[in-house]
């Protein structure tokens, strides 16, 4: 491989990693693989809401802050407080 065609894979590849950080929506299958949790606990978080995601028909679709809110959602949970508890520290916050 010449050293042209190396740079250019390697500016396809920087391209690449650039369109996937700018993304910005994600899917619930998306963000559950992303924070490790099942589809159905997002769909909790949301009935209890704690999160909205927003809506394309009837799919959910969440963006950058969603995942950080559900993150914070997750590390709470992690440490035991009960749902209702953790709405009232996201309320104050």
């Amino acid at each position: 491989m010449t050293e042209k065609e190396t740079a250019t894979i390697a500016e396809k590849e920087t391209v690449t990693q650039a369109g996937a950080e700018k993304r910005e929506l994600f899917t619930i299958n998306e963000v559950a693989a992303m924070l490790s949790v099942h589809q159905q606990t997002l769909r909790n978080w949301e009935r209890k809401k704690l999160i909205v995601p927003l809506r394309v028909g009837t799919r959910r679709i969440y963006t950058a802050k969603h995942i950080e809110l559900c993150k914070k959602i997750k590390e709470y949970s992690g440490k035991g407080v009960p749902l209702k508890g953790i709405k009232e520290l996201l309320n104050k916050i």
